[in-house]
């Protein structure tokens, strides 16, 4: 053999062999499948409360790693924002609430996702579900931020089956306007996109990345009559049909986790599982024996329910890990599982991947958030080892709620004013007869008076329920600090500041040095270009 023909046979070799090593190594990175309910409160779930019915998710939990003290923040945008940036949302200008779909705010482009850095790393990526990041520019949208694709809705919340919010469309495949399969309920059309990527993936090479959204269990209440049908000896119609939608959410979690067993995904997965937030307790939600709601900084609103499984990975099988854990460490942790390095990044997260494999937290404090957009001071908490600092009044919803034997008269203007959603009035059981009596009457009304039955009836609720609420602020009224010791006083019943006067100067000066670092929030100005009259009915963006 000549040395020309011997250096070809060893040039090829070479190739061949480093495809070869770069085929296996892709395959030997995990995949890792992300899961978001929302809204889900802490005793939501099986493992909390006997009465709930999700089998899927106590079996996956209790063979992973439940986090004990895995904390987000009171609402969706801020959470999610944290979740795919590792940053804080004070830092991104998202600290303040959720993003209304009229509103120009957005996930800030200076920011890597964690879709994107995992992109780089070689995985395929693809979104399903809720995005509430911003969309008034296709920049800020899912195929843009990292996703490979996407199927889902842009804004916060919408109709289950119509997809609908307030007076436009909202439901995308890409980027382009799609429609699912006429009455099929969200929840299965998301999980049925789950088996097609899983199915799809497994042609190629690539370890995926799925970040699955459910918008279960966010109002409108919606489920299917054989999921509701399940907690028939549930008297309070709405805790009825949000029971309902949590069991129909573990169903189409089951389906998933079939199809990644089908197509031998499962034991070199990596399985997230966390709440954007706690649940709307004044709604249907329950956060026993947690204090709050949604939407307040109490440990109700901002503890998740949240566990992981990684099989190939755990040393320890089953237990329950009480370290703190904060939703801005899953970007560094999950990009360290796949081998990714985030040294030189400008991240508040933290790599916690030896913790879930069995290891001490690294965590020692966390910010469950700061907010100073709607008073002259900061609305901020922080927590520091076992104590947690509150600066501020902590919410609306300060009580520690049960679930009614009855829907709350309140209910659904909570759920109009919480969510500017439109369809102000259910009829309950009424048949289909007295629905059409009503809405004539109503018709005569607002041709006599010129005034929609309907807009009087809403704003007569709405003067009732404003008064309950002020009613209820005024049952709590806070001192400008309040420091809890959460290991021996979970439920946040005894104001520490007088006792542990020296751990609260320590801890107002880090919140303080926190408060000093904070961006302005991002204007709420409202972008009509984006408003579904421009759109052909749909909301879209409007190059903001």
């Amino acid at each position: 053999m000549t040395s020309v023909s011997l250096y070809r046979v060893v040039v090829t070799t070479a190739v061949i062999l480093s495809l070869g090593s770069t085929s296996t190594a892709k395959k030997s990175k995990p995949h890792i499948i992300f899961i978001v309910a929302d809204d889900l409160g802490w005793n939501d779930v099986g493992w909390h409360n006997r009465y709930m019915r999700t089998p899927t998710i106590n079996r996956l939990a209790r063979q992973g790693v439940i986090l004990n003290s895995s904390y987000v923040h009171p609402t969706c945008t801020p959470s999610r924002s944290s979740i795919l940036t590792g940053i804080y949302p004070f830092r991104l200008g998202l600290q303040n609430g959720v993003i209304r779909p009229s509103e120009a705010k957005h996930l800030p482009t200076n920011y890597s996702t964690l879709p994107e850095k995992l992109q780089e790393a070689g995985y395929a990526t693809h979104m399903i579900g809720k995005w509430h990041l911003g969309f008034c520019n296709w920049r800020y949208t899912p195929t843009q931020r990292g996703f490979d694709s996407f199927l889902g809705f842009y804004t916060g919340a919408q109709d289950y089956y119509k997809h609908t919010r307030e007076n436009g469309y909202d439901f995308r495949f890409n980027a382009s306007v799609y429609h699912p399969p006429k009455k099929q309920y969200s929840t299965k059309t998301y999980a049925d996109r789950a088996v097609e990527v899983i199915r799809e993936n497994q042609k190629s090479d690539k370890p995926l990345f799925m970040y699955l959204s459910f918008q279960s269990v966010h109002t409108p209440l919606q489920v299917p009559k054989k999921f509701q049908s399940i907690y028939k000896n549930v008297k309070n119609k709405d805790r009825r049909i949000y029971n309902g939608m949590v069991t129909a959410m573990d169903s189409a979690i089951g389906t998933v986790i079939a199809a990644l067993k089908k197509y031998r995904y499962l034991q070199n997965s990596i399985i997230v599982f966390t709440t954007d937030n706690g649940g709307a307790a004044h709604v249907a939600g329950n956060n026993l024996p947690l204090r709050g709601s949604k939407t307040t900084l109490w440990e109700g609103g901002t503890r998740a329910v949240s566990f992981v499984l990684a099989k190939k990975y755990q040393k320890r099988k089953r237990f329950v890990h009480d370290g703190l854990f904060h939703a801005v460490d899953w970007f560094p942790t999950l990009l360290a599982a796949a081998g990714v390095k985030t040294k030189g990044m400008d991240l508040d997260g933290v790599n916690q991947w030896p913790m879930l494999k069995g290891k001490p937290s690294r965590r020692r404090e966390f910010i469950y958030n700061i907010d100073s957009s709607n008073i002259g001071s900061s609305v901020a908490a922080i927590r520091y080892g076992d104590y947690k600092l509150i600066q501020g009044s902590p919410g609306k919803y300060n009580d520690w709620y049960r679930v009614p034997k009855s829907p709350a008269k309140c209910t659904k203007f909570k759920e109009i004013q919480d969510e500017e959603e439109k369809d102000y009035f259910r009829y309950g059981g009424l048949n289909q007869v007295m629905k059409k009596v009503k809405t004539y009457f109503s018709w005569v009304f607002g041709k006599v008076t010129g005034v929609s039955w309907k807009h009087y009836r809403f704003k007569k609720l709405q003067k009732h329920c404003l008064q309950e609420e002020k009613k209820l602020m005024k049952k709590f009224i806070f001192p400008k600090y309040q420091m809890f010791d959460i290991r021996n006083d979970p439920t946040e019943r005894h104001n520490i500041v007088i006792d542990k006067i020296q751990v609260f100067i320590k801890m107002k000066r880090r919140l303080d040095s926190y408060i000093a670092k904070a961006v302005e929030p991002q204007s709420r100005r409202k972008y009509t270009r984006s408003n579904p009259d421009f759109h052909d009915g749909v909301w879209s963006d409007g190059w903001c």
